[in-house]
């Protein structure tokens, strides 16, 4: 009898992922039987003048996460606002109108609205954007009788404002799926899977875009699935990871510099940006760190016009995973 055997309906997370028809209603229906549990926003802008923000804003089925905007001056680490009382985080409605999915408040602001093509992102005088659609929809599934997980993802070219200033970048609309009673941000993704986790865009100088998550976890939480507008796509489950770090994978001032994914007969790389260091968040399990970057294919000559890549780590589960193979970078 092999040994680690599973028990009926647990499969050890192993996910499977494809490129889908980029419809909003993939981010709100019910998918494999599953119920929306999250959508969110989050990605890169800058200004003219290289002012750089990160915001991310998510919304449960009943009501606003805060909304966290970023903030790093060129080569800089990232700062925010820890008081969350500076933006909106109460009561909400998600509702079909116009052809259009939207979160509003009860008085009837609209925080979030996207179709098939287009979004909109409204956060009072802080931050307001539109942007476009660039490339399919990625979706992955991690089945699991318990905690089963769905994961759809949307990139958008954006221009809009953050505090009154003209912002262009990269934004993702992505959405979580899971049963109701167990939650994304309290399931076995956050508390025990996720090892590095990137959700990358680059937009070169010729206008081309690479996008797609590069992940990475125990139990098999592995995938990389990536969109080329000038080339194939990749979908490989079975992968290598490498990662490394700039100090103790334990200690509060330890960030990781490069983690390289390898898998589909092609190895992609994230590479830290200077500085580009987020506060560590004490409301997450131990070892998380966020780290700005670029991803590219190993053997790319480009430099890169427009980057989204922020990086997610546990530390300390890269020496669980065994991806932490090189010897600590100074």
């Amino acid at each position: 009898m092999p040994n680690n055997l599973f028990t009926s309906g647990h499969y050890g997370f192993q996910m499977t992922g494809a490129l889908i028809e980029p419809t909003a209603s993939a981010h709100w229906n019910d998918v494999a039987g599953i119920p929306m549990d999250m959508q969110y926003f989050y990605g890169s802008v800058r200004s003219e003048a290289g002012d750089y923000w990160w915001p991310i804003r998510g919304f449960y089925a009943d009501r606003a996460r805060f909304l966290h905007l970023s903030e790093s001056k060129i080569g800089g680490d990232f700062s925010y606002a820890t008081d969350e009382t500076s933006s909106y985080g109460g009561p909400v409605e998600h509702r079909q109108r116009d052809g259009r999915y939207e979160v509003v408040t009860p008085e009837g602001a609209t925080l979030m609205a996207v179709d098939d093509s287009t979004m909109e992102w409204n956060d009072g005088t802080e931050l307001s954007m539109t942007g476009e659609l660039v490339g399919p929809g990625l979706q992955f599934f991690a089945p699991d009788e318990d905690d089963p997980m769905i994961y759809t993802s949307r990139l958008f070219r954006t221009r809009g404002t953050i505090k009154g200033i003209p912002v262009t970048g990269l934004v993702f609309h992505d959405s979580m799926h899971s049963k109701p009673d167990r939650p994304f941000l309290r399931g076995p993704v956050i508390t025990k899977l996720e090892t590095a986790w990137v959700a990358f865009a680059t937009e070169f100088e010729d206008g081309e875009i690479h996008s797609g998550h590069l992940v990475h976890g125990t139990e098999g939480f592995n995938l990389m699935l990536i969109h080329r507008t000038d080339g194939p796509s990749v979908i490989a489950r079975d992968i290598t990871v490498e990662a490394e770090l700039d100090g103790e994978p334990m200690a509060d001032t330890t960030f990781p510099t490069k983690v390289s994914f390898t898998g589909g007969g092609e190895t992609w790389v994230w590479e830290a940006g200077p500085g580009a260091r987020c506060p560590v968040r004490k409301d997450l399990p131990a070892g998380h760190r966020w780290r700005q970057g670029w991803a590219h294919h190993v053997d790319e000559q480009r430099r890169p016009k427009t980057t989204e890549a922020l990086m997610e780590t546990y530390n300390g589960r890269l020496i669980e995973t065994g991806a932490l193979r090189q010897a600590v970078t100074r």
